[in-house]
């Protein structure tokens, strides 16, 4: 019977949910942030790992459009499950977390002195209340879980091109050689 292989950007991405999670639980200060560059370390490791395995398996170094499309693979499923994840986690898991940014966003508004903000021309013929009310809609749209989402993915995606273009040719003329 033949053992059945994990593969990596599923085990990744598990260790990276867990750790989230762990994090979450624990009350672990700016555990979202921490997320995010475990993210850029767990994105750079899946593409590393994986190019090393694909290459150990086939026995050469593709050239490097397919090397760059298999690392982009990799990168591409880690970040559909942790895109889905986070879904999740922002919508049910802690959908308070969202809602604390945009009410630490307001409570900063709230203490501005608006003699100050006035002296901006973008704010000159506002009323306080109309001010915290633009305050408001601006920190509703920053906690909107799509547009967290989006901007999420994208930053990933962004990172995942970079690592896949970089990595192949950093393996190709340092570690090949070695």
């Amino acid at each position: 019977m033949e053992k059945k292989k994990v593969s990596i950007p599923i085990a990744f991405a598990a260790v990276w949910i867990l750790l989230l999670m762990l994090m979450n639980s624990l009350k672990v200060p700016h555990h979202f942030r921490v997320g995010i560059y475990l993210n850029l370390l767990f994105i750079l490791a899946v593409i590393i790992i994986g190019l090393y395995v694909q290459i150990k398996k086939d026995q050469k170094f593709h050239p490097f459009v397919i090397n760059f499309k298999n690392s982009l693979k990799n990168a591409g499923k880690y970040m559909l499950i942790i895109t889905a994840f986070l879904f999740c986690y922002l919508k049910f898991i802690n959908p308070q977390f969202l809602n604390g940014i945009k009410e630490a966003r307001m409570a900063s508004e709230r203490t501005l002195d608006w003699e100050v903000v006035k002296t901006n021309p973008m704010h000159a013929e506002k009323t306080w209340e109309e001010y915290l009310e633009q305050a408001d809609e601006s920190a509703a749209i920053i906690s909107s879980v799509s547009i967290n989402l989006s901007i999420y993915f994208l930053g990933m995606f962004l990172m995942s091109v970079m690592y896949s273009i970089l990595v192949p040719l950093f393996y190709k003329k340092i570690i090949l050689r070695l």
